[in-house]
């Protein structure tokens, strides 16, 4: 019965990199994951508005360094290793928007892949929203980058056919890898082309924990509002710059009870 004890109070390791919607859907997660996912839960994420994977990001005011140059790998390399982990790769096409080749891009993301096999634990990976690429109007194309990314001369055609072939690579890497690829449902997007739908991101959470093997339960009272979007707007990660300076804060930064807690990088 001792032993036992024990394992059942082995954490489990959630690791999370993404940008705008894991840090939009942030509150989401951390009530869905704790209803699937074994507990004590750890959460570990690299997010953050505009964030990309290998370079050095700015949203308003605030920056962030490339997902791939986060204090979230030497952590992990000092965490206890028998720990059972989850990984989730998402919002990989955000680097398009940043004139990424899409080689370079399968690069960022295949050094993110070696790093995370070392802590043994499942991985999946989202595709990229074709059907809200594809079908995108040139104007809502042009306002979007205009305000998400004022400094890209972009074209939607070169944009349209970059994302087509950064799929294709990621399933490849996925088969290749034996990762878990999760394609993007159209439903999961509205007007926004590559936000996900407020009302969809306890769906879009309960998707990606079911795909790593994580029980399934009834996520329809899961609340998920403006309210929850903005929630962890001010929540300060191990590292960022705000109005040029550079800012720490001992990690992790939010802590719900004593089992779960997030740390933010």
């Amino acid at each position: 019965m001792v032993i036992e004890s024990k394992q059942q109070m082995k954490p489990h390791r959630l690791i999370v990199l993404g940008a705008s919607n894991v840090a939009k859907s942030l509150e989401v997660l951390l009530n869905v994951a704790p209803q699937m996912v074994p507990k004590p839960l750890e959460v570990y994420a690299a997010i953050g508005r505009g964030r990309s994977y290998g370079v050095a990001s700015k949203f308003l005011f605030r920056g962030l360094p490339g997902i791939l140059e986060s204090e979230l790998w030497p952590v992990l390399e000092k965490r206890n290793r028998e720990a059972e982990t989850s990984c989730v790769i998402t919002d990989v096409g955000n680097d398009l928007l940043y004139d990424q080749s899409v080689d370079q891009i399968i690069d960022w993301v295949e050094q993110c892949i070696i790093r995370l096999r070392q802590t043994e634990g499942r991985i999946a990976i989202t595709g990229i929203p074709l059907s809200c690429v594809r079908s995108l109007a040139p104007y809502k194309f042009k306002a979007f980058r205009t305000m998400m990314f004022p400094r890209s001369r972009l074209q939607l055609q070169t944009v349209q056919e970059r994302a087509e072939a950064l799929d294709v690579r990621l399933q490849q890497l996925a088969n290749d890898d034996d990762i878990t690829f999760i394609p993007q449902k159209p439903e999961w997007y509205g007007f926004d082309p590559i936000h996900w739908k407020q009302a969809r991101r306890p769906e879009v959470w309960h998707t990606i924990l079911s795909a790593l093997g994580h029980p399934a339960f009834n996520y329809a009272d899961v609340r998920s509002s403006f309210f929850h979007s903005m929630r962890h707007w001010l929540t300060r990660p191990a590292t960022r710059t705000l109005f040029g300076l550079k800012q720490t804060k001992v990690q992790p930064s939010i802590q719900r009870g004593a089992h779960l807690t997030v740390a933010l990088y």
